[in-house]
């Protein structure tokens, strides 16, 4: 496969062009796979409303130009975030109007929120609207900015940027890091495009549902009119045109968007399930990279009341995986020395100055503190150095980080870390892969193939050529998941030979 050229805007605006290179601009730690979600609906509904949505064009093989435009939303997000004085007015017992008048002279900033009172008219009702989206934003949990917290996606009046401390300024690329970008372009790069996006829009962007017109009626009228109220950026840069991962990932979508259930539940598993598959992506690129054929694999443990060989197995080998990627790194930049032009530049009068511009010129790099002296191989191994010290800051950190936001993995101090599902994410891969009801064998040999999840004795056999450990152990695996199965109401056993998992969200019909 070759890759897509990158644009060049996106190689002059990082120090190395690696990281980008093998799996795209970028991939982030900082960004969680629900943020990672939120970031490709904000520029899916940009896009949408250009009416090219999962449908863009593209010229000889080269990178998608797109540009996409996303909300700022400072006044509701100031509401919702920035706002800590409302529920102590509303607890000294004051009248409604005084109130209101204590209210509109604390919350200070650039907007005037008088027009409320005459919207929602009682104060608390205000105040209950805003605890209700405080309570229900994206990882509430989480200690961040004002201006990076966000709203849970009930419509498209709920879709905004983030930013930084300074609110008029450029967007900020630690919590929206392009990962949503990168899954807006593995979407658009499927088959069915077009179909999907009408999908999306229909479920997951719906004008008018009751949460979303509350969220308009807290915004000025004259908002949406204003110049500054919109951020405009350009989409960032996947390498191949083409590969399995990106029909693998749309059909799943399809799959869950016509599942019978409201889309805003939907919004989970599609987290999960779409992390996961930039998981496979993310590790099939590292494979190939450093030349092995190997398919990946996550030996799944299901949770003992002991200790067992198959979590041993698991930890080692979310360990390896955690560690292909700085391989991945370290082949790519040692595949320089393949180049034609390093061995001209080595031949050249002054070859330390010539092996310092191929460098420059192949990887982009541009060393904070310059290119350092003496002789090719010293300048070539502090590339090296830096590209991996680079690497090991963020791009490393995102297996371990997403599989344990998405429910695939857990880490106990004194224990490690190591592959074990959690309800919601088995619960996501039965709405995949059952559609009615599947011999439990069959299901576990499906998000086998589709996934690469080793959790059986068959599948731990095709995935190894031989059994790692002893059979027992993996049969008391699939076991414990039964039983798991069984409490979550996935699964139903007729008789001691025949066990079924269920979807009890099957398709609408």
């Amino acid at each position: 496969m070759t890759p897509i050229t990158a644009p060049p805007n996106h190689k002059e605006a990082v120090n190395l062009w690696a990281d980008e290179a093998i799996w795209g601009h970028r991939f982030h730690n900082d960004q969680t796979p629900w943020l990672v979600l939120l970031e490709f609906l904000a520029v899916f509904r940009s896009r949408h409303l250009d009416g090219n949505a999962l449908n863009e064009p593209r010229k000889n093989g080269e990178h998608e130009c797109i540009r996409y435009h996303i909300p700022r939303m400072t006044p509701l997000r100031q509401l919702v975030f920035n706002n800590p004085h409302i529920q102590h007015i509303e607890s000294v017992g004051k009248s409604d109007g005084d109130c209101w008048n204590a209210w509109l002279n604390e919350i200070g900033g650039e907007y005037n929120f008088s027009y409320l009172k005459d919207r929602l008219r009682s104060f608390s009702r205000l105040a209950r609207i805003i605890e209700f989206f405080q309570n229900t934003a994206v990882e509430a949990h989480r200690q961040r900015r004002w201006t990076s917290r966000f709203l849970f996606p009930y419509g498209p009046n709920c879709i905004y940027a983030d930013l930084p401390g300074k609110i008029s300024g450029s967007p900020d690329r630690r919590f929206f890091a392009r990962g949503g970008e990168l899954l807006y372009l593995m979407l658009s790069r499927s088959h069915d495009g077009p179909a999907l996006a009408q999908k999306i829009a229909g479920r997951l962007l719906r004008e008018g549902d009751r949460w979303d017109r509350v969220v308009r009626a807290l915004l000025p009228d004259d908002y949406r009119i204003d110049p500054d109220s919109v951020l405009i950026t350009s989409i960032g840069y996947l390498p191949f045109a083409k590969r399995s991962e990106y029909q693998a990932l749309a059909d799943d979508w399809h799959t869950l968007l016509d599942l019978n259930l409201p889309g805003a539940t939907l919004l989970d598993p599609l987290m999960r399930i779409s992390a996961l598959h930039m998981l496979l992506y993310m590790v099939r690129r590292s494979h190939e990279e450093v030349r092995d054929s190997a398919e990946p694999t996550f030996v799944l443990e299901i949770a003992a009341p002991r200790k067992t060989p198959i979590l041993e197995l698991s930890a080692d080998n979310l360990g390896g995986n955690r560690k292909l990627s700085q391989r991945a790194i370290h082949a790519y930049i040692d595949r320089a020395k393949e180049d034609e032009r390093w061995r001209i530049a080595l031949e050249a009068r002054a070859p330390a100055d010539a092996v310092q511009d191929f460098l420059r010129t192949k990887f982009s790099w541009k060393p904070e503190d310059g290119v350092p002296g003496g002789d090719p191989e010293t300048i070539f191994l502090a590339l090296r150095s830096y590209a991996e010290k680079r690497h090991s800051e963020h791009v490393a950190k995102v297996h371990t980080e997403w599989s344990r936001h998405i429910g695939l993995s857990v880490s106990r101090r004194g224990t490690g870390t190591w592959y074990a599902p959690d309800d919601a994410l088995l619960k996501a891969l039965v709405m995949t892969t059952v559609d009615g009801r599947e011999e439990y064998h069959r299901f576990l040999n499906r998000i086998y193939e589709r996934y690469r999840l080793v959790i059986g004795v068959k599948e731990a056999e095709d995935a190894y050529g031989n059994l790692p450990t002893d059979e027992k152990a993996f049969t008391q695996n699939t076991q414990r998941l039964e039983q798991r199965l069984r409490t979550l109401g996935l699964l139903r056993r007729l008789s001691d030979d025949c066990a079924y998992v269920v979807n009890p969200f099957r398709k609408r019909s």
